[in-house]
């Protein structure tokens, strides 16, 4: 070692390093105590029980009663439901609903982004009717969209002078509960992505304008790569959002007509609150648990191709 660089190194003052108290090596922990505990009971402890029953039969309040077929290590009631085409149709009717719902959610939101991203009269109106779904129940919104789709009174049939049983009809009961769920998740899709839109440097845009680029030549090649981060988080949300939708359907079709909107959380819900097979119910939310963790990492996979970071 050089006489330069040892004089560059710290002088020592003789005094050792104060050894950590337990106090010290606990502290942190005890100040993420409090989330712990909250996790734990409300999510933690529950996702745990679920499980658990997953793998027995129960009785009608929903004890664990019977070891489901020890030879099967309790998988017997997931066995059941990977072998019933119920449980299938009911899996291909939720991933229909997520797509469009998933997918009209983030382009509705989009749109009324682009819309409002540029100061006019009237434009605080417009930014505010466009994030009102957010501040509406799914409830509440269920009910006044029953009203609007009745089959005689409804105020869509008056208007566009037919009798068609929005909610009733196979044809159109999917179609009508996605329709419902995309506006009432517009709204936090308009605010997220309008802050995005609003972080987009005006200097690309008048260099792009310098370029001879019009309108859609800016959109495509400036403005969706630069939210594509808001984007991507939109998207995830979206999915999650619809897998996890239940209101609606429970107050506009109850799954009907038929298995027409039969989703996996509301055959949960009929599992547990109509037929009381707790351990098939509990076994279905194991699988969309994992559904929705797979489809998320897979997202996650395409991240770094699709997603452009500044």
């Amino acid at each position: 070692m050089s006489a330069h660089q040892v004089d560059r190194l710290p002088a020592r003052t003789g005094r050792p390093r104060p050894r950590k108290t337990f106090y010290d090596l606990i502290e942190p922990y005890l100040f993420l105590a409090p989330a712990f505990a909250v996790f734990g009971v409300f999510l933690f402890y529950p996702f745990a029980r679920t499980i658990y029953l997953s793998t027995f039969l129960t009785d009608k309040y929903g004890n664990a009663k019977v070891f489901w077929k020890p030879e099967n290590l309790g998988l017997q009631n997931y066995i059941d439901l990977l072998t019933s085409d119920q449980f299938w149709a009911s899996v291909l009717v939720t991933f229909q609903f997520v797509v469009i719902v998933a997918l009209g959610g983030l382009v509705i939101g989009l749109i009324t982004s682009l819309l409002t991203v540029r100061k006019y009269p009237g434009v605080t109106f417009a930014s505010a009717s466009y994030a009102m779904p957010v501040a509406i129940a799914s409830a509440a919104a269920s009910m006044a969209f029953r009203m609007i789709l009745h089959p005689t009174n409804g105020l869509l049939n008056i208007l566009l002078g037919t009798r068609i049983n929005w909610t009733g009809d196979p044809a159109w009961a999917l179609f009508s509960v996605s329709v419902l769920t995309i506006w009432l998740a517009s709204g936090i899709n308009f605010i997220f992505i309008s802050a995005g839109l609003r972080n987009v440097p005006d200097e690309l845009y008048e260099s792009a304008s310098i370029d001879g680029a019009n309108y859609w030549r800016k959109l495509f090649s400036i403005t969706l790569p630069s939210i594509s981060p808001t984007l991507f988080f939109q998207i995830i949300i979206n999915i999650i959002g619809a897998f996890q939708s239940f209101s609606q359907i429970r107050l506009l079709t109850q799954g009907g007509p038929g298995d027409a909107t039969n989703v996996i959380v509301y055959a949960i819900y009929r599992d547990a609150f109509f037929n009381f097979r707790f351990g098939t119910a509990a076994a279905r939310s194991i699988i969309l648990f994992l559904i929705v963790l797979v489809i998320t990492l897979i997202q996650f996979s395409f991240e770094k191709r699709s997603v452009h970071y500044s």
